[in-house]
């Protein structure tokens, strides 16, 4: 646990003193505060307001995300510094697990800006602060899975374009997945092994959409289902990342 503090604590500090850091944390911040602006000066009901910018965040975090971790691994494989953090006395769990909780946190302090809304939304009526604090766990829960899909592509990538690229499509193809895919799968005459073979597909595709998992929380409901969705994602995606350090050693 030593190691994993240390290298998330290095980790942290490089965001802060990297210009990709600030230009990701000026877009960011920048990006969500103007759409909440926008939106609470013309705002009939400033609490919806309020849920729909904190929902804006984490939306955001798709576009943004991908440059803070493209990076994280790929960075140090361009550099050469890999093989030196690869031969230190820490796991390869270590590794990525400091970093991802380093990259974490660096977002947490970009979250921490958004405050400002319920702060202006507090001075005009009473947020509903069940709904408020079911939307920043949603925001929380899903960036933790961005982040984590973020690092694996980092790991697979040699070249940083395509691991920005390639963790922005998955999160956007997760994103509007659920658009596509039907409530129940179309009527065929085919074997029920194949209808049933169907219909499990697109129960698993449903489930696989970010979009409805996510809606649940900023509309102030908050189901295990959720929350084993974004949980589970993400150690998925830690474990890929781990296989995928782990994979160096025998090359």
């Amino acid at each position: 646990m030593r190691h994993v503090l240390a290298l998330s604590k290095r980790e942290l500090i490089s965001h802060f003193l990297s210009p990709v850091g600030y230009i990701v944390a000026f877009l960011f911040i920048g990006i969500y505060t103007l759409f909440f602006y926008l939106s609470f000066i013309s705002a009939d009901d400033a609490n919806q307001v309020l849920i729909s910018g904190i929902a804006n965040v984490g939306i955001i975090g798709i576009f943004a995300v991908p440059f803070l971790t493209m990076g994280l691994l790929a960075d140090e494989r361009k550099s050469g510094t890999i093989e030196t953090l690869m031969t230190a006395p820490v796991r390869d769990w270590e590794v990525v697990v400091g970093k991802y909780l380093g990259s974490l946190l660096y977002l947490s302090c970009l979250i921490a800006p958004s405050l400002l809304q319920v702060v202006a939304v507090r001075t005009y009526g009473y947020p509903e602060w069940g709904t408020v604090l079911s939307s920043y766990m949603g925001v929380l829960l899903m960036l933790m899975m961005l982040v984590a899909m973020g690092l694996f592509f980092s790991a697979v990538s040699k070249d940083l374009l395509v691991a920005v690229m390639l963790s922005f499509f998955a999160g956007l193809l997760l994103l509007i997945l659920g658009a596509f895919v039907p409530d129940s799968p179309p009527a065929i005459e085919a074997s029920s092994v194949f209808n049933n073979l169907l219909h499990y597909l697109f129960a698993f595709l449903r489930y696989a959409s970010l979009s409805g998992h996510y809606e649940n929380f900023y509309q102030g409901l908050i189901d295990s289902r959720d929350i084993v969705y974004f949980a589970s994602a993400t150690v998925f995606f830690l474990f890929l990342s781990t296989l995928a350090v782990e994979s160096r050693k025998w090359k």
